[in-house]
């Protein structure tokens, strides 16, 4: 976004990226025997976010409303979601009159520690982990009121491929703006002085510019100087380091599992989500599409069980919850798919995990972050928007808009 914007004001623009590919968490790919592009990242528009519907009219991209139910599934039962647990309007007006931040965490046992609220404490619990990818013992209790009170109903769902094929807009945009953009061009170190900037990549190139963005992931730039993806600034940039440290980054488990036909609607012929307590716990459908896919979602510090774990075991567990959910055996759910494929960001070297989510210090550390250092070194990406929209492709986009008026 940065790229495109600076470079249609005449600036010399060169985009480093370290994988073989741009889009970082955006990945739309087409594995073997599934009938159609998946997304490994991002997936949804969050709502009517402007920047992103702006774009995606601009790349020619339809969208349309994520329909179905939200079915809760408990012990084998089904029963129609309402829309929050019991106790949840007292819970955001709890929150509402909240002065002083505190963990969400802290936040419970504080104000709803009573053995009346259990189910609501769970609720909270799964409902930040799931959502927001947070650790409710870390994630700020004002943050997560700020972006549930502006929660917008209405999601909706690209074309197969959809975001992938945004990132190619942009990249085309980027080109025809005279961009160079260099993939495998990981950079390992930053060596800076007030109006220039060397990039030294992890073979030695060096690529000079007057100034550097650095949109690299959260988890990049948090991972300790040994990980063999880190970046090393010289001189060092210690305050900003640390502010880095200040923001949360979940990660998340995600598995798409394509069927010969879409059995579900054998269950309800309207199933948007399915919300369980299982293993990998959400699930959704294509709906209102019937393309014979699931997707299932873990997310937050559950996902740490599955760290040291083999993809065939994170399926094995897909498929055990599916099993569950529609009271059949696993070999009769293993028997109905034709493909599937698990996605892990914290497991790619380049990212180290999801998406940011807000931490009690967090607005502090973005508003420093936000300022250039020496107007030479910009921080942008997803993990510095500072709004309600936080986590979203949205995020990304104002970030790199809002960096690139810096520089113009």
């Amino acid at each position: 976004m940065a790229a495109r914007k600076l470079s249609s004001a005449g600036h010399t623009v060169t985009v480093l990226e370290a994988s073989d590919r741009l889009g970082g968490r955006i990945h739309s790919i087409q594995p073997f025997g599934f009938m159609q592009p998946i997304e490994e990242g991002a997936e949804f528009v969050h709502g009517k976010l402007p920047l992103t519907i702006q774009l995606l009219k601009e790349a020619g991209l339809a969208y349309q409303p994520v329909q179905g139910k939200m079915i809760r599934v408990k012990n084998g039962e089904w029963s129609a979601q309402s829309a929050f647990t019991e106790g949840w309007d007292e819970l955001m007006h709890r929150l509402a009159q909240l002065q002083t931040d505190m963990t969400m965490a802290d936040f419970l046992q504080q104000y709803f520690s009573e053995e009346k609220y259990a189910a609501l404490r769970n609720s909270v619990r799964r409902f930040a982990e799931g959502f927001d990818v947070a650790d409710t013992q870390q994630a700020s209790a004002m943050a997560l009121r700020d972006e549930w009170m502006h929660e917008q109903d209405e999601q909706f769902h690209l074309p197969p491929g959809g975001y992938g094929q945004l990132v190619n807009y942009l990249q085309q945009a980027c080109t025809a703006n005279g961009c160079r953009i260099h993939t495998l061009h990981a950079v390992r170190t930053l060596r800076w002085q007030p109006g220039r900037v060397e990039a030294i990549t992890a073979d030695d190139q060096i690529v000079t510019a007057e100034k550097a963005i650095i949109t690299v992931s959260l988890g990049v730039l948090q991972a300790p100087t040994q990980h063999n993806t880190a970046i090393t600034f010289e001189p060092a940039i210690n305050t900003h380091l640390q502010a880095i440290q200040q923001i949360g980054f979940g990660s998340v488990v995600k598995v798409i599992l394509q069927f010969a036909e879409p059995f579900w609607l054998n269950y309800d012929n309207n199933i948007g989500f399915l919300l369980s307590e299982e293993a990998i716990p959400t699930w959704w459908t294509q709906s209102p599409n019937t393309i014979p896919i699931l997707t299932g979602w873990l997310g937050g510090p559950q996902t740490e069980r599955f760290n040291n774990s083999a993809d065939e075991v994170v399926l094995q567990q897909a498929i055990q919850s599916l099993a569950n959910i529609f009271r059949q055996t696993a070999e009769q759910i293993k028997a109905r798919m034709t493909a599937s494929h698990v996605a892990r960001w914290q497991t790619n070297s380049f990212c180290l995990g999801a998406y940011s989510y807000s931490k009690l210090f967090t607005t502090d550390a973005r508003t420093l972050l936000q300022e250039p250092v020496q107007d030479t070194l910009y921080f942008a990406g997803e993990a510095l928007y500072d709004g309600i929209n936080g986590g979203t492709v949205e995020a990304a986009f104002v970030s790199g808009l809002e960096v690139s008026k810096l520089i113009s």
